[in-house]
């Protein structure tokens, strides 16, 4: 009888999850992890997560988790990111509606919060006295990263990005094995979705003539939308005591998450007044098609955790060092393919592909954190990470700048008889970086006219020349209760 109760709390926490709105990321694009725990310490978690998280972080981790287990981790991101663009030496036509001076003004992103960092987890440990030391979980989550953002449509941006809204989830179920005091090993996998990526930049729809770098006649907002059902991943993870004192760890995704989006394309005037005013009817991109392969890295982390213990044999503190690794090479470039008819001056094929330079490379980072007890219920931790950027500079983008940061955080840790919970602050500091026009390679769109062909000789312009400026604060909050 006593199973009952357990099952149908089992049955409404899966309820919950299949409710839950799935939460916004892309790939590479993602800070250090999502976990209260973890952001107090640095995220320096491969050897020490002992929540729900460690779903995503170690799921051998789990094989320490007795009984039944439900974990609510939240996390909230502002987003600071500002784009000041570089005067160019290319020569702007005058067009009425706008100013040149408007579009070398900073223009930051207008809604800096993302609050979708949720991460449900319910896990089940069998009875270990019956020699079956082997535990379950299942899990609802999305990747640490900022899924929406907005920037002004007649900002020096506009030809990089204007509007982007992501949304992304993974959905695992875990299995861990081991002994609770010694060893542990134990695989996540991975149903992953992508219900919906749209994004939208302003693009040049002239059939003719030069480029011009801040604003052209022809200029329209062109909005990809994609979605994607049916991707898949796996994550393995291990952890060994090799003395009271020392734990050693080691995980990793070790199959890359590969999405193969489907969607449509869409245009829209960018300003009234400005520029050409199109029609409906010439906006409209007849039997629209759209998709997009897209990946995410592969990872491996390996980990050390030291545990100063106190006579009674309970942990006084610990210090854990992580090193990441995460296959970013695997994101060269987003090729857009589209099918279609684009009617905005005459009838023409949409461009079979539609190309934007990433380039994105591995990347290593160093995390070191820890935890010190006062009593058995309170504990205050303090960390930080060092983290190489995927972005090269010249490919400098404001879709997910993944550039050089380092990070400091800290928080507090509470755990009663039952419930545990965490609440943790970190500020994310990323490298300022100017972009000149001579050596940006994100480059202006102009469908229907690529240059240098259909740009009477003149070659491409970057859209990415200027210096751009961002760091985060995040706040995230935990609990879970053990029955």
């Amino acid at each position: 009888m006593a199973s009952s109760p357990r099952a149908r709390v089992v049955a409404a926490f899966a309820a919950a999850l299949a409710a839950c709105p799935a939460v916004a990321a892309a790939a590479g694009f993602e800070f250090s992890g999502n976990s209260a725990m973890g952001l107090g310490r640095g995220m320096a978690l491969t050897a020490s997560a002992d929540d729900g998280t460690a779903v995503a972080h170690n799921p051998g981790l789990l094989s320490r988790q007795t009984g039944l287990r439900l974990s609510w981790s939240h996390q909230l991101i502002w987003s600071h990111e500002t784009f000041t663009r570089a005067p160019s030496q290319v020569a702007q036509k005058d067009i009425a509606g706008v100013s040149s001076a408007d579009a070398l003004k900073p223009s930051d992103n207008q809604t800096p919060l993302f609050p979708l960092g949720a991460f449900l987890t319910a896990s089940y440990q069998l009875d270990p006295a019956k020699g079956i030391p082997l535990t379950f979980a299942f899990a609802g989550y999305g990747p640490s990263a900022v899924g929406s953002k907005e920037f002004a449509v007649q900002g020096g941006q506009r030809y990089m990005l204007t509007k982007l809204d992501a949304l992304m989830a993974y959905l695992t179920l875990s299995a861990a094995w081991g002994n609770k005091d010694r060893w542990g090993v134990g695989l996540s996998l991975q149903y992953a979705v992508m219900p919906r990526t749209d994004m939208s930049l302003v693009v040049d729809g002239a059939t003719g003539g030069p480029q011009y770098p801040y604003y052209a006649p022809s200029d329209v907002v062109a909005t990809i939308r994609l979605k994607d059902y049916s991707a898949f991943s796996a994550i393995a993870g291990a952890w060994l005591r090799i003395s009271p004192n020392l734990d050693v760890a080691a995980s990793g995704r070790v199959i890359p998450i590969s999405f193969n989006a489907e969607g449509d394309l869409q245009l829209a005037n960018d300003k009234d007044g400005a520029g050409a005013a199109f029609k409906p009817n010439q906006l409209a991109v007849t039997h629209s098609k759209a998709s997009l392969a897209l990946k995410i890295a592969p990872t491996a982390a390996v980990g050390a955790r030291w545990r100063a213990l106190r006579p009674d044999g309970g942990e006084a503190w610990d210090v854990e060092a992580n090193v990441v690794w995460e296959g970013w090479s695997v994101l060269n470039d987003y090729q857009v393919r589209t099918s279609g008819t684009i009617n905005l001056f005459a009838a023409q094929n949409t461009p079979e592909v539609i190309t934007i330079g990433k380039r994105w490379r591995d990347t290593l980072a160093v995390r070191l954190g820890g935890t010190w007890w006062a009593n058995d219920r309170l504990g205050v931790s303090l960390g930080g990470y060092v983290e190489q950027g995927a972005t090269p500079v010249a490919y400098s983008h404001l879709d997910f700048p993944s550039f050089g940061r380092h990070s400091v955080g800290g928080g507090l840790r509470w755990r009663g008889e039952r419930l545990a919970a965490n609440l943790s602050y970190g500020h994310v500091f990323q490298e300022t970086r100017e972009v000149s026009e001579q050596y940006g390679k994100v480059l202006q769109q102009r469908p229907l006219a690529p240059c240098p062909q259909g740009c009477s000789g003149f070659g491409d312009l970057p859209a990415n020349a200027g210096t751009f400026a961002s760091g985060y604060d995040l706040v995230s909050w935990s609990a879970t209760w053990a029955f």
